[in-house]
């Protein structure tokens, strides 16, 4: 009886919309199987960011859309520490509240 170790390939795009994804064998001949097969493999996108995520896309939209909708930033909240936090929280919710109004008015806005 022989022993057989196999390892398999799993693909898939992060756009959460698409849903394309592939698991072949990790040989040369299932790569060259899934890649006939599925014809999206061939333009695959890999963005690494700078804090370390990989992120997959099957396609330039894909690719678009994931950008769009900022997945590729790393979003960090800063809270205000000391005894005057609350009213520097509320200070910072009315200027951001601020600029968003004159942003869509099309008005001027400063960013400090």
């Amino acid at each position: 009886m022989s022993t057989i170790v196999s390892s398999f390939v799993t693909m898939t795009c992060d756009n959460p919309e698409c849903g394309k994804t592939v698991t072949f064998p990790q040989t040369q001949e299932g790569e060259q199987q899934a890649f006939q097969e599925n014809v999206w493999l061939n333009s695959i996108r890999f963005i690494q960011t700078v804090d370390q995520r990989k992120i997959t896309y099957c396609s330039d939209e894909c690719e678009a859309k994931g950008i769009a909708s900022g997945s590729h930033n790393k979003k960090v909240i800063v809270t205000p520490q000391g005894p005057n936090a609350a009213e520097l929280a509320a200070q910072a919710a009315q200027r951001a509240q601020q600029a968003t109004q004159a942003l869509k008015s099309g008005g001027p806005v400063t960013l400090s």
